[in-house]
């Protein structure tokens, strides 16, 4: 900080003579007669001194603020400066520190010595609006050249920065005996959080009237235990509480859960369907005179969709039904995260969690999803570890088995085998191995490592990583 002035500060300062001197400009015709128009400048510098008789808002603000947030170039440096003091000292800086470092005398600082200072409720919502609209401008000027690359992952993320950029001025609540501060924690402790039943009446019970508004939910079952059954009653369910339904599929088509649904709600078995016409078509409007829920199913190709499509999909839909709809997948780990890159289930799996969840809150809904824990190879086949193959019959709780992405993981578990259809995988080279349908192999694709099982989208001639 004590380095000093170059060439360009002084050229500056001098830029902001020629800027203080009056300037002639012409009145528009929504423009007073009289007064005093503020430009730009003015403005900005009269935030930076409201900010300076602030300590409160200062300290909450000085994290957001960037002095690109500012026009003036004179501005840019005033705000370096802060900001750069504030990081060493940990203090708003004096006066004196600001006209030394700035070169400035006490000619040109009236601007320091506010006349009445703004009440702090206003001054927060104007900073707060000022943060929002200059991190929105510079993200908007980044994504330029991020279009160009095709790179909307990174877009969004930025986007999204910018908008949830707040300033909190509050400190949480404190225990303490305090009549105030204990009256509000009282009514915390005494308020009951946004909840919706599964319909499940166990479950209900033991999650003290069902699941939280916003959240994310997973069924988990083995292969074949039934996850997609369980997500079409949970359908069911929450159509007759009135609630729209959207169900996301990356596995089963359309008219494969139409059917499921149909079966479920109407009682019709799926060999019956096509002889049931006015049956089915008395229970939909049934379903409409009791003013039930709407339901909704689409499918996406596995491994197409994340959370950035199904956000635009739910935009969607509210605008054409003026509904928040509680969402159902099926399921979570057919997805791919956001222009993230990941390696190895366990990571891909914990980014798409968390960006549904995010999902769930920006829509202050429900996320329903499931996944198995038991995608398995058939007995016979090995696994690498440290000390060599093994077969994986013989693997236990404990053993170290190298896993997708390229790591050896220890062995937590150990379910029972089931009846399972077994495919084989043969590569170029000769190697082979019997697998579920479901068993999930590291795939390239445009240099990307992705995850893919046969029940999916793995093909002959897809490209396979191997050890």
């Amino acid at each position: 900080m004590d380095e000093q002035i170059d060439d360009d500060y002084q050229d500056t300062l001098a830029e902001m003579e020629a800027e203080s001197k009056p300037k002639k400009r012409k009145k528009t015709a929504s423009e007073p007669a009289t007064g005093k128009f503020i430009d730009i400048e003015d403005k900005e510098r009269l935030l930076i001194a409201q900010l300076l008789n602030n300590p409160e808002l200062f300290v909450k603000g000085i994290t957001f603020l960037d002095k690109d947030f500012f026009e003036s170039k004179i501005n840019k440096l005033i705000m370096d400066f802060i900001i750069e003091y504030y990081d060493l000292y940990k203090s708003i800086p004096p006066e004196d520190a600001i006209l030394i470092e700035l070169n400035m005398d006490d000619t040109r600082s009236d601007w320091l010595d506010i006349k009445k200072q703004w009440p702090t409720p206003y001054l927060e919502d104007y900073l707060n609006s000022f943060i929002k609209n200059m991190s929105m401008k510079g993200a908007i000027e980044d994504s330029i050249e991020l279009l160009e690359e095709e790179d909307y992952g990174t877009i969004e993320k930025k986007i999204k920065d910018a908008v949830n950029v707040d300033i909190d001025t509050k400190l949480g609540v404190t225990i303490d005996s305090d009549k105030d501060s204990f009256r509000e924690l009282f009514k915390m402790l005494t308020s009951t959080e946004a909840t919706i039943p599964t319909g499940w009446g166990n479950v209900d019970d033991k999650l003290e009237g069902g699941v939280t508004i916003p959240s994310l939910n997973y069924l988990l079952a083995k292969s074949g235990g039934g996850k997609s059954i369980g997500l079409v009653n949970l359908a069911w369910n929450y159509v007759k509480m009135k609630r729209d339904v959207i169900y996301i599929s990356l596995e089963l088509k359309e008219s494969k859960i139409m059917k499921r649904y149909i079966t479920h709600s109407a009682k019709i078995p799926t060999h019956k369907i096509e002889t049931s016409e006015m049956e089915i078509f008395n229970h939909l409007k049934k379903c409409d005179d009791k003013g039930y829920g709407r339901f909704t199913v689409h499918f996406y190709q596995p491994n197409t969709l994340n959370a950035m499509k199904l956000e635009l999909f739910i935009r969607n839909y509210i605008q054409k039904y003026n509904a928040t709809p509680i969402v159902i997948l099926d399921y979570a780990g057919l997805m791919t995260p956001n222009g993230k890159g990941w390696q190895g289930m366990f990571e891909k799996d914990k980014y798409v969690s968390e960006e549904l969840r995010g999902v769930a809150t920006l829509f202050d809904t429900i996320v329903w999803t499931a996944d198995q824990y038991n995608r398995c190879i058939a007995f016979g086949e090995q696994v690498e570890t440290p000390q060599g193959k093994k077969n994986i019959e013989d693997v236990v709780v404990g053993d170290l088995v190298l896993g997708t992405n390229n790591e050896f993981r220890t062995v937590t578990a150990v379910t029972e085998p089931e009846d399972q259809d077994v495919y084989e995988i043969t590569l170029k080279s000769g190697k082979s191995v019997k697998v579920s349908g479901r068993h999930l192999f590291p795939k390239d694709i445009d240099g990307k490592m992705v995850e893919d099982c046969i029940n999916s989208d793995l093909k002959v001639g897809d490209k396979l990583y191997v050890v």
